[in-house]
């Protein structure tokens, strides 16, 4: 059966759901009498809730991201003039691993008659450090809010200019849009967003691997985001359907989309679950929805922007 799902793979699968030591009964939902379809149908749907429950919890979406952030300053407090005169940008999705470029304007300009700027003008404050020398964040790795803009730009009285800065944040992570065979040396995926030079890995039950990106071919000719082809450094050494994950999602987030997804179906009831007692339960019982919930939330709280 088919997984694709869209737009944007969830962070986790039926069958990382179901491969997981969740003590939950999956096939009892949402009938203990639905089909395999029916089955496979509501634990996407549940996959997909406990994804938005992640990104809701840290306001910001974890996956890889193309941004456009327009601020107004100076004087705001994500738009200040430093001594040395460049300009601290702090921007909404962390962490941002590079930006793409940017324009300006008078803000009592209506329309904004834009001035282009190029992506050399920019810093990102506190780079990532970058996994295993790659272009991913590393998975302890939160990486910066803020920008630096070159000196000489922004000059004139408080609020008297905006920026837009077109930037790239996140974790790449996509889903196969296509089987993959042993041997393949491309993969075809729906969002090439922030792969080239990274490492990922094919989250498939069966055999997982891990692939590094040499190359990036948009759909789109010049898009830099969207469906696309991958080309992978070394011949994969297992076959992959359709649906499968490449991702580079850090585990704690994918432990904690998991907890959302046994929130989610404890709400049907105690017949759809025979968990273990959590640590420090009484009597050996099963957690309730707020225990399974707030651990969740523990595992991605450091995610979430600082302003």
């Amino acid at each position: 059966m088919t997984n694709i799902v869209g737009p944007g793979a969830p962070y986790i699968t039926p069958a990382m759901l179901i491969a997981a030591p969740t003590g939950i009964s999956w096939s009892t939902i949402p009938t203990p009498r639905a089909s395999p379809e029916q089955q496979l149908a509501e634990q996407l749907n549940i996959c997909m809730r406990a994804t938005a429950a992640v990104d809701d919890y840290v306001s910001t979406p974890l996956r890889a991201t193309i941004d456009t952030e327009t601020l107004f300053g100076p004087g705001d407090m994500r738009f200040q003039i430093r001594p040395n005169g460049t300009c601290w940008l702090v921007l909404s999705r962390p962490p941002v691993v590079s930006v793409l470029s940017g324009q300006y304007s008078a803000s009592a300009s209506f329309p904004p008659a834009w001035t282009p700027l190029d992506a050399s003008k920019f810093k990102v404050y506190k780079p990532i450090m970058g996994l295993y020398g790659t272009s991913v964040p590393g998975t302890t790795d939160t990486g910066g809010q803020a920008v630096l803009m070159a000196p000489g730009v922004v000059s004139g009285s408080r609020g008297s200019v905006e920026v837009q800065v077109t930037y790239m944040n996140g974790w790449p992570h996509t889903q196969l849009m296509a089987a993959a065979n042993v041997g393949d040396t491309t993969i075809q995926i729906d969002d090439v967003t922030g792969w080239l030079g990274a490492c990922g890995t094919i989250r498939d039950s069966v055999g997982q691997e891990a692939a590094v990106v040499t190359a990036v071919s948009p759909t789109v000719t010049g898009s830099l985001s969207g469906p696309g082809t991958l080309t992978l450094a070394a011949p994969l050494a297992n076959a992959h359907p359709v649906g499968t994950l490449f991702t580079t999602i850090p585990e704690s987030v994918v432990s904690a989309a998991i907890l959302y997804a046994v929130s989610e179906a404890l709400v049907r009831g105690a017949t759809a679950v025979s968990a273990p007692g959590g640590s420090g339960s009484s009597g050996g019982g099963s957690k309730s929805i707020d225990q399974y919930t707030s651990e969740a939330e523990l595992k991605i709280h450091r995610f979430r922007p600082t302003l």
